[in-house]
């Protein structure tokens, strides 16, 4: 018996009820057939990788804001997507019924689908929307209308992909034909548009969680260890001082030095940052981190960085693996969708360049200045251990100030004659000592 024979011994076997769906799938695989039914991966067919989504997948992230939640109605998604369904049927009019079980194809997706997908859901008591499917279909049309962003259709009397004029939206209404395809038509019957896309990242920024999810800033993570940290929690360690400031997450003051040291370094390359892009984990190029604009962690993006062409950082604060990787991560992102996504640092080197020792967050006085000549004379005697202090005492003193810019931006700092009268003595000690 050849493969195809067996498969479809299996097949039928489930059918009449003989065995089940997931009986069948089991014996596929002693057999070295394969799973007869098939669920893609977690990491294919991501829609936050498109730059175009269908109306149906705005829709479904209007709907739930959850990008697995947008997968579940993406059409290449969807047509690999094998699953086993318990049926009755017959074998003709008059036989007898079966009861059993049969390998369907998912449905092509459409907005009619989904509508009926929120109804069942209320029933079975599954994870609500945010919104009614009804309320984010008006939502997205709203939007269309008001020309706050652009979609493209193929135009159906001239078969050319065309971007949509706004005042159309406002006689277009959505129709399903009989294939199962949503369309947009000046009525029933009459022209319109076919394969609408429209520009995901919009759609993503119109209508995205609210950063502020935490009325205070999450638990530290320390650069400890080997390997990567979220690019958030570098910056919260740079901005904390290591857990010994206490800020107001939302008020983007706290974060702008601290994002700006900390992506000056990436792109100067005293800091190797990761990402991931096309589903796989890459170095990210430092460059583009020179000079761009960043959304910061707790504040709502603006309207213009949503909008723009250039790449932007968009920041999260990180809660939890599960959350980060669910999208609310750090990312390159601009409006045509993620370029760099999952955006890291090494641990190890942002403990080199920025060595806080851990504190307890609120153990400093929030809002004051951390005193700063301490830290200054750590890295005096790290320097001499390092043969590295400048040739005359006025030439170190300024480098110590300058070190402590960047490596301490928060911290008030002295000036360089008080600098050069705490280090003098030692100075003078290590310039007469033996070489």
């Amino acid at each position: 018996m050849d493969q195809q024979d067996q498969r479809d011994e299996l097949f039928e076997r489930a059918k009449v009820g003989e065995i089940t769906g997931e009986e069948a799938d089991a014996e596929a695989i002693r057999l070295g057939l394969g799973s007869l039914s098939h669920q893609p991966g977690p990491d294919e067919f991501r829609p936050e990788a498109e730059t175009q989504w269908t109306l149906v997948m705005a829709v479904a992230w209007i709907a739930y804001l959850d990008l697995d939640e947008v997968r579940e109605w993406s059409a290449p998604y969807r047509a690999e997507y094998y699953h086993w369904l318990w049926q009755r049927w017959r074998r003709g009019a008059d036989s007898s019924i079966y009861e059993g079980w049969h390998l369907e194809q998912r449905s092509r997706p459409s907005l009619s689908l989904l509508g009926i997908s929120d109804a069942a859901r209320s029933v079975t008591g599954s994870k609500p929307p945010v919104l009614a499917v009804s309320e984010a279909e008006e939502a997205l049309w709203v939007a269309l209308r008001e020309g706050l962003f652009s979609a493209s259709g193929i135009d159906t009397e001239t078969g050319r992909r065309v971007e949509i004029p706004t005042l159309d939206w406002r006689e277009l209404v959505a129709v399903e034909n009989r294939g199962q395809v949503d369309e947009v038509r000046r009525g029933l019957m009459a022209s319109g548009y076919r394969e609408v896309l429209v520009p995901s990242a919009a759609v993503r920024g119109f209508w995205h969680r609210r950063k502020v999810m935490r009325p205070s800033l999450p638990q530290l993570v320390p650069p400890t260890g080997h390997g990567y940290m979220p690019l958030f929690c570098a910056a919260q360690w740079i901005a904390t001082e290591g857990g010994a400031r206490d800020f107001d997450p939302a008020d983007a003051a706290f974060w702008q030095p601290a994002y700006g040291v900390l992506l000056a370094a990436i792109a100067s390359e005293k800091l190797r940052a990761i990402g991931v892009k096309g589903g796989q984990p890459e170095p990210v190029p430092p460059y583009l981190f020179a000079g761009i604009r960043v959304d910061y962690p707790f504040s709502d993006s603006p309207l213009d960085m949503i909008l723009s062409d250039d790449l932007i950082l968009r920041s999260y604060p990180y809660i939890n693996d599960e959350h980060w990787r669910d999208g609310s991560d750090d990312a390159l992102v601009n409006r045509r969708g993620d370029h760099w996504r999952r955006l890291m640092v090494e641990k190890g080197e942002v403990g080199a360049l920025w060595p806080f020792e851990l504190r307890d967050r609120g153990t400093g006085t929030p809002g004051r200045p951390t005193k700063s000549i301490h830290l200054i004379l750590d890295e005096f005697e790290r320097r001499i251990a390092r043969a590295e202090t400048g040739r005359v005492l006025r030439e170190e003193a300024t480098a110590l100030i300058e070190w402590l810019k960047i490596a301490h931006p928060f911290v008030d700092r002295p000036t360089r004659k008080t600098v050069e009268n705490r280090i003098r003595s030692r100075f003078r000690s290590t310039a007469s000592a033996p070489k």
